[in-house]
């Protein structure tokens, strides 16, 4: 029986000797599969293991193959984490060959410059779920223009990744039992178990189950974030010399020239006017303490980890300041492989800056550090230590939304929404764009350009002062009331004026 045969008997693996690379194959809990190539070096029995992990049977196959060759011993060429792929700088015979794009990028990942851990994961995540299998098996030279259309086109018609590798789970009796009550108006608990009396009723009913969720497909959004991080780079990567000064492997990179298919512009959610009050209102009722990191987040414009990551010397009362200087962000471990929620030592963008704030905020925010040392957040749970995202989250912002939607809020609000609104307040209070830059935080000028391709209120009613002229000189041809006349009949315009006014 020939070596290949042997690898594709899962039966005849388990049946060889130790002295040869096993191939194992292993499921993820999202139903992803890899297969783990494990050998002893040198081939004997109380020699040292090594093994290399692969996202591909094939590739497994070979890379076994290369290891039996090479004596049981890591090929030269494949270095530790290389998933069962020649690292495309490797010089066999004194010759470069044209590596694959998936080859080539798993090497670019790593060496990325100025990219965290974090960072590479979620790179090489994106590659392997979205690229690698449509690509990955190409040359450089053969990802065209055309390839990353095609590309492009099928990941937009593709289902949501979430709902791609993680299914919904089914649900049991009692959970479509409480769906179908809640339905039916029929009072049942939140949480917890179901009556039996409704779990009879649901069964008298034929025991209906709620219609799965349609999973959608990839926003335009997600579809960009991927080509920019993922294959972008990349190609631009190989434009360039290499560490030694060997020649780029491209000499034109495919993205020149290359446009996504553009993505629904869609209106910020912000806050105008009144609008402020019932959110704020709605957030104190439900918990006064997060009441003012929200006033905070809104007067301030900070980001949610910048302000939760905000420690009590951050805080400068006296000189009504605040140093952005870090921000608590979900990043990965590498030593454990999990994601954990902690202090990153710098902001959004890696530039530190100080946001102004008012006396009144300033005294409010002093009244909160005191007791604290410096090296403590300013703002903690009831128990210490940094806020908990999903907890604020869901107990305290998803129902006061709720109840601001009561009191007739019709807009979803998040976080990030109040960091809009003070931007916008900004513009409209003829901030200049340079300021609003450096207050935002934001690394490129078009990011807050953006907040001046859109109407206001505030910057609806100058537009019609502005332009009031040209109706005041038609008025003897058309009869157009007066001026005055004119804003009375239009109550939008002066009710925007003072919207300004009423922000917070």
């Amino acid at each position: 029986m020939s070596r290949a045969s042997i690898l594709r008997h899962p039966a005849a693996i388990e049946t060889r000797g130790s002295q040869v690379a096993r191939i194992i194959e292993r499921t993820a809990k999202s139903g992803a599969k890899s297969w783990l190539v494990k050998w002893r070096i040198g081939g004997g029995r109380n020699g040292k293991e090594d093994f290399e992990t692969c996202y591909d049977r094939t590739i497994a196959e070979s890379f076994a193959e290369l290891v039996e060759d090479n004596g049981e011993r890591r090929p030269p060429g494949y270095p530790k984490g290389c998933h069962g792929l020649q690292d495309p700088r490797f010089r066999d015979d004194g010759a470069l060959g044209m590596p694959t794009f998936e080859a080539y990028a798993r090497t670019e990942y790593a060496a990325r410059p100025g990219a965290s851990p974090t960072q590479r994961f979620t790179y090489l995540t994106d590659a392997e779920r979205h690229v690698f299998p449509f690509l990955g098996h190409l040359r450089l030279d053969e990802v065209t223009r055309r390839v990353l259309r095609e590309w492009a086109q099928q990941m937009l018609a593709r289902p949501s990744a979430r709902n791609a590798h993680q299914p919904h789970r089914p649900l049991s009796d009692e959970q479509a039992a409480r769906r179908w009550a809640q339905t039916c108006g029929l009072a049942v608990k939140p949480t917890g178990r179901v009556s039996p009396d409704v779990l009879r009723k649901w069964r008298e009913a034929g025991s209906p189950r709620p219609a799965r969720p349609d999973p959608g497909t990839l926003s335009p959004a997600t579809v960009t974030k991927i080509y920019r991080g993922s294959i972008k780079p990349v190609l631009r990567a190989a434009m360039r010399q290499g560490d030694d000064g060997e020649p780029p492997l491209l000499r034109s990179s495919p993205c020149d020239g290359f446009r996504l298919p553009p993505a629904p512009v869609r209106a910020r959610q912000v806050l105008y006017g009144p609008e402020v009050a019932v959110y704020l209102t709605a957030v104190g009722d439900v918990d006064r303490d997060t009441a003012l990191f929200i006033v905070t987040m809104t007067a301030t414009g900070l980001r949610w980890g910048e302000l939760a990551g905000l420690h009590t010397s951050g805080l400068d009362a006296a000189g009504c300041v605040i140093h952005v200087v870090q921000t608590y962000a979900r990043l990965l471990n590498e030593d454990t492989g999990r994601w954990e929620w902690r202090i990153k030592p710098y902001p959004k963008g890696k530039k530190r800056r100080d946001v102004p704030i008012s006396e009144e905020l300033a005294g409010l925010l002093s009244g909160r550090a005191q007791g604290s040392r410096s090296d403590e957040p300013l703002f903690q749970k009831r128990t210490g230590g940094y806020i908990d995202y999903g907890n604020q989250r869901n107990d305290i912002l998803q129902p006061a939304l709720a109840l601001a939607r009561e009191r007739g809020l019709a807009k979803h609000i998040t976080p990030h929404a109040l960091r809009h609104t003070m931007i916008t307040m900004l513009r409209d209070g003829g901030v200049a764009p340079g300021v609003m830059q450096l207050v935002a935080g934001h690394a490129s000028y078009q990011t807050t350009a953006g907040y001046s391709g859109r109407q206001t209120p505030a910057q609806r009613a100058l537009i019609l002062d502005a332009v009031q002229p040209v109706l005041q000189a038609a008025g003897p041809l058309f009869d157009i009331p007066d001026a005055r006349d004119t804003q009375a009949s239009h109550p939008n315009a002066s009710s925007a004026s003072s919207d300004t006014a009423v922000y917070l």
